[in-house]
């Protein structure tokens, strides 16, 4: 999973997910400047970059990473990623796009805003603006509808400046059909392997160990640890003050009438008949038998046996094409104009999708219809009291938060409110504790006697003081010696299989036979089988120095010009055959490949344009580092 996230963390296609470098969400990505005195980290020009900004910023991309990966995204991987550095580098392009965009004179008007604000599906009902939406949605982020529209100003003003800045990217459709073979052409490899485990003799004097952890001393610093209490705020245990009335209950099912509706449904059968759209004679011999099989359906023969007899859907074959009942969306759009459009018992005429051809028979029908308030309120009175209890006890936990900034501990609040208060003991990123990983990640992130802000675990609120923290440190040898020396064993062998396997290579190179050879020196080797070049070999991923080395394998050249350094083991590759693209493939994506190059040829324009933004800021002297964005959080 690393090695995808690391290939493709400055890729377009993550940035896109993850909100890089400009992101106009209507949630994620709240960006605007802020007032007040807070600890600094990099000043560019008139505005200044604070460590709270960066550390929220950070966590909001370790939680959009940790929705898309789950548990398995940790802190470690934060650290490959480098995703600390990410979020300051996103914050400082924000600030030079802004500074350049009020230099540029550029505007947003508030015609703009409230046209992006009232088009957002967030904000609409039954396809149309509907302020309550909007209001509510806003209290749930605990923001005016003045700051949020700011905020939504800023996120246009960027994008326009983006847009300005990259609309020059232009693709050839000869770089579209070299990128394509790049990623799709099919390739078959035979793989070589060395292992460094297997090169066993290793010798270490003591004055090699020392001179490893002399040179490498930071790569085994004591990590930094933390102690904290923390309180936590679960909504049941607010349940028993919740009050909820008639009234209540009646406002929220006349606001959220889509909530209890049934949507209008068609009960179908079909007979699909399979077809080549790209053969005009197979397509016409094919129209042919679904019209008559049609023709006996309309005279009255039993439907559900004639698609056992005929149909080609193997999924409904034998149940007579039984799809069930199906909403509006769920089906492909001539398939469902034709459903929607008939009467119960009603047979459609041929219907052509790039499934084939369909004939379409409606069972029953049932009408839209809205469940009445009586039947769900029973539901309504449990969802708004979870929601009070919810409110409730964020309600506590920010009164928490307060007291903890006023008096800087928490303790005197929990005995307030009789509630109790958790210790962790000193922990590292590296140790496994009873302790949420988003609470884990910010308390490693902040400094002795830091308060935390509220954050949300999943139903529950969470505060938390910084008790003490022990900042990284570098060790003595003595308390590291062990994984000194197996580190610079692990060096070693790594140093020998490299030049066994250059001179393998080389041997190779010159026309040894590669079973041959491994045969006689014991090497593993395994034939890939097809794979397209993008997707990397099976089994092995997609990791960025492999695909380096077979995008540069040609008939010509079947050997890469090194050894490749994956999954621990050295590999020498050779190109057996190529499976030259699909042109009709080709044909039928090409714009959509072209639009993603473009997107990709817009991201490097817009990177170098913002490196040369900083460089020029560095030159002028209107950019300073206040403090190491590692160390300050």
């Amino acid at each position: 999973m690393l090695d995808f996230m690391r290939r493709h963390a400055q890729s377009w296609m993550i940035k896109v997910a993850l909100g890089a470098i400009v992101v106009v969400f209507i949630f994620w990505g709240i960006w605007t400047p802020r007032e007040g005195q807070e600890r600094d980290l990099v000043k560019i020009g008139d505005y200044t970059i604070t460590i709270s900004e960066v550390r929220t910023y950070y966590q909001n991309l370790m939680d959009r990473y940790r929705s898309i990966y789950g548990e398995r995204f940790n802190e470690e991987m934060a650290k490959k990623l480098g995703l600390k550095e990410r979020a300051l580098k996103d914050l400082i392009n924000k600030v030079l796009m802004s500074q350049e965009a009020r230099r540029l004179g550029l505007k947003v008007a508030p015609e703009e805003i409230q046209a992006t604000i009232q088009n957002h599906p967030a904000f609409q009902k039954e396809g149309h603006f509907d302020k309550d939406a909007y209001l509510r949605a806003l209290q749930r982020i605990r923001m005016t509808a003045k700051e949020f529209e700011a905020n939504q100003g800023q996120m246009l003003l960027l994008a326009k400046m983006q847009g300005l800045i990259v609309s020059s990217a232009k693709v050839s459709d000869r770089e579209v059909l070299e990128a394509y073979r790049d990623h799709f052409e099919k390739v078959n490899l035979d793989a070589l392997y060395l292992n460094p485990a297997d090169f066993k003799e290793i010798s270490l004097t003591p004055d090699e160990v020392k001179g490893y952890f002399s040179k490498n001393r930071e790569a085994f610093k004591i990590p930094p640890r933390v102690n904290i209490r923390y309180l936590l705020f679960e909504p049941r245990d607010y349940a028993k003050q919740v009050q909820v009335n008639e009234k209540e209950i009646e406002t929220y099912y006349q606001n959220n009438q889509e909530k209890f509706g049934q949507p209008k449904q068609v009960k179908v059968r079909h007979i699909l008949i399979k077809t080549d759209p790209k053969n005009p004679e197979v397509l016409a011999q094919d129209r042919k038998k679904a019209e008559a099989i049609r023709e006996d359906a309309l005279k009255g023969k039993e439907f559900a046996k004639l698609a056992k007899q005929h149909s080609d859907d193997p999924g409904t074959k034998n149940s007579g094409g039984d799809l069930g009942y199906i909403s509006r969306g769920q089906v492909v759009p001539e398939f469902e104009e034709a459903a929607f459009s008939l009467t119960a018992g009603g047979i459609s005429n041929i219907i052509q999708t790039a499934y084939g051809l369909h004939i379409v028979k409606v069972d029953e029908i049932q009408e839209a219809r809205t469940e009445p308030l009586e039947k769900v309120k029973e539901q309504i009175l449990s969802l708004l009291r979870t929601r009070k209890a919810r409110d409730l006890a964020h309600d506590e936990a920010d009164q928490a938060y307060a007291f903890g900034l006023k008096e800087k501990q928490m303790d005197g609040f929990a005995r307030m409110k009789n509630l109790t208060i958790k210790e962790t003991g000193f922990f590292s990123a590296d140790d496994k504790i009873d302790l949420n990983p988003k609470l884990k990640d910010s308390a490693l992130s902040m400094s002795k006697g830091d308060i935390s802000p509220v954050l949300r675990v999943g139903e529950t609120f969470a505060v938390f003081h910084v008790v003490e923290k022990q900042e990284a440190r570098a060790p003595e040898l003595k308390e590291v010696e062990g994984r000194v020396s197996e580190a610079l064993r692990r060096e070693k062998q790594q140093e020998q299989a490299l030049t066994r396997a250059k001179e393998v290579l080389e041997k190779l190179k010159k026309g040894a036979d590669l079973k041959s050879l491994a045969l006689q020196e014991k090497f593993k080797v395994e034939e890939t089988g097809p794979f397209e070049r993008g997707a990397g070999p099976p089994k092995m991923g997609a990791a960025e120095e492999l695909r380096k080395a077979i995008s540069s394998l040609s008939l010509k050249t079947p050997y890469a010009e090194s050894p490749v350094f994956h999954n621990g083991q050295y590999v020498i590759f050779r190109l057996k055959e190529i499976k030259e693209i699909d042109q009709a493939q080709f044909t039928s994506q090409k714009e959509n490949f072209r639009r993603a190059l473009i997107q990709q040829k817009q991201e490097m324009i817009l990177t170098q344009w913002l490196e040369e933004l900083l460089e020029a800021a560095k030159a002028k002297g209107k950019f300073k580092m206040l403090k190491e964005v590692k160390e300050a959080i």
